[in-house]
């Protein structure tokens, strides 16, 4: 799906991470760990095409704002927007300007609803994004990018404004839904019982040593 080869990022004159190499297979959950201002959101950029590596190389088969679909930390949701509105604009990348000024097809609409009913928030759905609590928020931009079908599913610590049950019924869902689809998550989280949990891979970042990285693979919690 993507190789990352001797990928480094230099911010401010200080190195994040250095001589970074993995591959990112089909059906796969990969999280991101390290303590903050390592490079886990930088590293998410990277390979959404958002933010250009300092060296090394990102081959991708993956079309840019199709394939993939990245959740932000400040989630970029549409306050003045109704909480359906939001999620629908997930699939604006499928549908003409024009078409989505008549209104969204009958079948968005219901998609959306499901994972707007997935997520415990269909009886808000006609609610301003802007009177959601934080987590109901979290969700939301969860759902939209759901919506869009990615193959690549970047998630930027997607659960920390989420209550324990949440964060593993959401982390779940997101696993869950794009292994159904032959399709990956990259996710950084900072609870190493949700990493050794859900992860099929771990990319452990070094604060201190910019190339001293590990990458494993987990085995399954029942094996």
């Amino acid at each position: 799906m993507m190789e990352v080869k001797d990928v480094g990022l230099s911010l401010s004159g200080r190195w994040l991470f250095q001589s970074l190499n993995l591959s990112i297979p089909s059906s796969s959950f990969i999280a991101i760990t390290g303590p903050s201002g390592v490079g886990k959101t930088s590293l998410l950029r990277i390979l959404s095409s958002k933010l250009s590596p300092t060296e090394g190389k990102i081959t991708s088969m993956l079309k840019d704002g199709q394939d993939i679909s990245m959740i932000f930390q400040d989630l970029q949701l549409a306050n003045g927007a109704s909480t359906l509105n939001n999620v629908l604009s997930g699939c604006l990348g499928r549908h003409s300007s024009f078409k989505t000024l008549l209104g969204f097809p009958k079948k968005e609409k219901e998609t959306s609803l499901e994972w707007l009913r997935m997520f415990g928030l269909e009886k808000k759905a006609r609610q301003w994004a802007s009177t959601l609590s934080r987590g109901e928020c979290q969700r939301l931009a969860i759902c939209r990018s759901m919506l869009s079908s990615p193959t690549l599913l970047l998630a930027d610590e997607p659960v920390a404004s989420l209550d324990s049950d949440w964060a593993n019924r959401t982390l779940h869902i997101l696993k869950d839904s794009q292994k159904k689809r032959g399709g990956s998550v990259v996710c950084s989280l900072h609870d190493e019982n949700q990493v050794e949990q859900f992860a099929d891979y771990v990319l452990r970042l070094d604060s201190t040593n910019p190339d001293q990285w590990r990458w494993e693979k987990l085995a399954p919690l029942d094996a």
